[in-house]
């Protein structure tokens, strides 16, 4: 299966194209019309990566209407150019490649079922104060390959932010690495997997902050931790609390590795594609300070696992 983690996934002309939009939108929110007309200029002039970033854009609804069929027009077009990432997304998404001779990118695009990606998944309470749920197959195996795809070989140390929410350190307290994805690093399916987590805990994607992929090799850890916001911050004023935390393991073939809610006498460990939230409030909207939970160490081989946060406003 090709993977986004291929050199040539966006094309040569990615660092480019990423570029010269990330220096358009510096500018403020006035060329942002600008920054995407130019990125489609670039596209109908063959440009791989153009039509990549125009699928994110339409995915997102950035810069134009959201819309999933455009999204997969663009990879589409990116894909029949030859480019790894697009058809990867396309592997991951459609269903069926359809007949020997057929266009293949079109007949996969046609096939992606994204009404089931947003459909109600079957939860199981695990803990019903604070909240705690597991959800079985969320997700299915390509999706998870896919997702560690995007993060082998870019992960760096993990951070701890002080309690004041100054800017992150390296601590003892956690030794795992990981990658943070924004706008210009992600893709058609990490966007297709926030909607149908924005779904599954009914809130608008627009209130999930950026997403994460961590990666724990043996012996690494997060030590025990709170994920809510010290409410007296600025920050949660302007941008609201951190009340759901929702987890999703991409990966078996580890031993330990659990994900430990010291308070609650409960560890979990969920099979590649199982995902498991909780709420980090209490009933009157305070931090729950029995949400305490660590990431164990793995005692043999490498855990990979998706992270989000949710807020309990959206973005504007």
């Amino acid at each position: 299966m090709i993977t986004a983690a291929d050199p040539q996934a966006g094309g040569a002309d990615a660092p480019t194209v990423q570029s010269g939009f990330e220096a358009m939108l510096s500018g403020g929110k006035g060329s942002l019309a600008e920054a995407v007309a130019r990125v489609e200029a670039d596209a109908r002039d063959g440009a791989l990566a153009a039509s990549n970033l125009l699928a994110t854009l339409a995915a997102a609804g950035i810069g134009m209407p959201q819309s999933w069929p455009a999204a997969l027009g663009h990879l589409v077009n990116a894909a029949r150019g030859g480019s790894a990432s697009a058809r990867g997304q396309l592997e991951v998404l459609g269903s069926n490649a359809g007949a020997p001779g057929d266009d293949r990118w079109a007949a996969l695009a046609a096939s992606a079922r994204i009404g089931d990606w947003t459909a109600p998944c079957e939860k199981k309470v695990l803990n019903a104060s604070p909240r705690t749920v597991a959800i079985a197959g969320f997700l299915p195996k390509r999706a998870c390959d896919w997702l560690i795809g995007l993060a082998q070989g870019r992960v760096k140390p993990a951070p701890i932010y002080k309690s004041d929410g100054s800017p992150a350190v390296e601590s003892a307290a956690r030794s795992n690495s990981f990658i943070e994805f924004g706008i210009l690093n992600c893709d058609v399916v990490l966007l297709l997997i926030r909607e149908r987590i924005a779904a599954t805990i009914g809130v608008p994607a627009g209130a999930l902050e950026n997403s994460q992929v961590l990666h724990y090799d043996v012996g690494e850890h997060f030590a025990r931790h709170f994920d809510y916001l010290d409410p007296a911050l600025p920050e949660v004023a302007e941008r609201g609390q951190r009340i759901v935390t929702f987890l999703i393991y991409l990966n078996d073939g580890f031993d330990g590795g659990e994900t430990d809610f010291p308070r609650l006498g409960l560890r979990h460990k969920g099979r590649a594609g199982d995902a498991l939230y909780f709420g980090n409030l209490d009933a009157a909207g305070a931090p729950d300070r029995r949400t305490l939970h660590a990431g164990l160490p793995p005692t043999r081989g490498e855990k990979w696992l998706f992270s989000q946060w949710v807020r309990n406003r959206a973005r504007v």
